[in-house]
């Protein structure tokens, strides 16, 4: 025979969190993947904060600033540097962001754009704050 609990419950409520009670977060916030997949290497936010405000982004520009970014202050990028980010974007972290909808890739221009998911990768990267060097973010230049 079953031992029933002590707290007086009949035991078949679920388990509740420490704040009393499981949380309530709507549906399409725990429902967004791309955004999560989009964000969680800092390559992908780097290529999402470069695409902020813009209609496009060359492959190029990006591993420049990327490597910039990456590199220490005044040092000299090398050519392997930036053949290794160019490796890295083009086989790994430009089609994560194709398959979530976020960017599209011409491959004959090395041209970026927005796709369908943009915005909201993009909104969620601006809530977050996101500044990388002292350009302008994602939010400089918009009204509250």
């Amino acid at each position: 025979m079953a031992k029933e609990p002590d707290d007086g419950s009949s035991g078949d409520e679920a388990p509740s969190n420490v704040h009393g009670g499981s949380p309530q977060f709507p549906r399409s916030m725990l429902e967004r993947e791309h955004v999560y997949e989009s964000l969680a290497d800092v390559r992908r936010r780097y290529l999402c904060y470069l695409l902020c405000g813009r209609s496009e982004l060359r492959v190029d520009e990006a591993v420049a600033a990327i490597a910039e970014w990456e590199t220490d202050d005044g040092a000299e990028i090398a050519t392997s540097t930036r053949d290794s980010i160019r490796l890295a974007l083009l086989h790994s972290h430009i089609p994560k962001l194709r398959e979530h909808g976020v960017v599209d890739f011409d491959h004959h221009s090395g041209t970026l754009v927005p796709d369908e998911n943009a915005d909201a990768v993009l909104t969620a990267l601006k809530a977050v704050g996101t500044r990388l060097s002292s350009e302008p973010t994602c939010t400089d230049g918009e009204s509250a």
